[in-house]
């Protein structure tokens, strides 16, 4: 039984799905886990020039799922640059793009700053609301962390927070008004609670894969930050082990540490890092409104070796008039069984033959996500 997909958008809080709908030809979301902000894409026919052009900067809210259920909120952001195409005998297209980071404001304002003796989450949750934000979510994790002295030194509170991400190993988002802060490769929100687990099982939900569960080029044994010493005045290395210590590789960061925590914190990133970046790949199943960067991906029915649990750390949605809903997930960091082809071992010992992941996820609407509040009505239905 086909199912039919619905979308929703909302324009400066008005909803503008029923104009929209007759004409809209594709959506697209995209959700990354690193440090670039959200975008979305809506594209519309524009033979007469009958929709009236949004403005850029207007705030903008789209949500997509599937007819009987709620069409979830999977964007916010505010309007960009608005692009028109068009041709003799190609007809007019008008393509309205969004990002979740206003960049006119004052969150690329470069300022000089420095709080001394305090923790990273009184910092950020300051810092940010004086660029313009209302709200910040630092994870209890990396809120804690205390130091002597923080500075943004002639940055933005952009720059400022992506260079702290990088080094504190953390995923940082500009989503609208808010921002959040979370470490990567946990499968936690920024309250501390875990993320929904995704299936793509072939059969059910899986259209297609592309998945290389092992890759050498990322490997290294070791992982070392120089850091200087000013009591005994002389350089010092934090070092950390891979979890695959046989590769003789070492890796060193170029730039060295101003202490010693610094120094075994930035190591321990790069070593988490490392792992994240040993394999993965891409698989396309069907719209998944729940899905979300930084939750995990069971993979079953692929094959034995490939089957197992990864980190996702993309989520693309795309909706079209002639495909439907779909979702394409980036996928990093083989757990489980990936990687692993053993059936011959298990054949001998008597045992079942397939692989099967270790994550058993399901998939009922996570409470972490807002739901249309025009539920329960025709949106933009193919």
């Amino acid at each position: 039984m086909s199912r039919s997909a619905i979308f929703w958008v909302s324009v400066n809080g008005d909803d503008v799905t029923a104009g929209l709908s007759p004409y809209v030809t594709s959506i697209r979301i995209r959700d990354a886990a690193g440090l670039a902000s959200d975008t979305a894409t809506v594209d519309v026919e524009d033979s007469y020039g009958q929709l009236q052009l949004p403005q850029a900067g207007a705030s903008i809210s789209i949500g997509l799922g599937w007819a009987g259920g709620a069409a979830l909120v999977m964007f916010e952001g505010v309007v960009d640059d608005i692009g028109s195409t068009g041709g003799r005998g190609q007809g007019r297209m008008l393509s309205i793009p969004a990002t979740s980071a206003d960049t006119r404001g004052p969150l690329k304002d470069k300022a000089e700053k420095h709080k001394d003796d305090a923790s990273f989450g009184d910092v950020a949750t300051e810092w940010g609301q004086a660029a313009g934000l209302s709200e910040v979510a630092v994870h209890p994790d990396l809120a804690a962390i205390q130091r002597p002295w923080w500075g943004m030194q002639g940055e933005s509170y952009l720059a400022w927070g992506a260079r702290h991400a990088r080094e504190l190993d953390a995923t940082f988002k500009v989503m609208g008004p808010r921002a959040v802060f979370v470490p990567r490769s946990q499968g936690q929100s920024a309250g501390g609670k875990p993320l929904q687990a995704i299936r793509a099982a072939w059969g059910e939900n899986l259209i297609s894969w592309s998945l290389k569960p092992v890759l050498g080029r990322p490997s290294y044994g070791k992982f070392r930050v120089r850091w200087f010493d000013q009591a005994e005045a002389k350089w010092k290395t934090e070092e950390v082990e891979a979890e695959d210590a046989d590769v003789p590789a070492v890796a060193t960061d170029r730039v060295a540490a101003v202490s010693q925590a610094e120094a075994g914190k930035r190591a321990g990133s790069r070593r988490t890092q490392a792992a994240r970046e040993g394999g993965g790949g891409t698989v396309t199943i069907d719209g998944e409104p729940a899905a979300q960067a930084e939750a995990e991906c069971a993979v079953s029915g692929a094959r034995p070796g490939i089957d197992g649990t990864y980190r996702i750390d993309v989520v693309e949605h795309s909706y079209t008039r002639s495909g439907g809903f779909t979702t394409t997930l980036t996928l990093k960091q083989p757990g489980g069984e990936a990687g692993t082809d053993d059936r011959a071992s298990k054949a001998a010992g008597g045992k079942k033959t397939a692989a099967t992941p270790k994550v058993q996820a399901t998939q009922p609407t996570p409470t972490t996500t807002k739901q249309n509040p025009y539920n329960g009505g025709w949106f933009g239905r193919i």
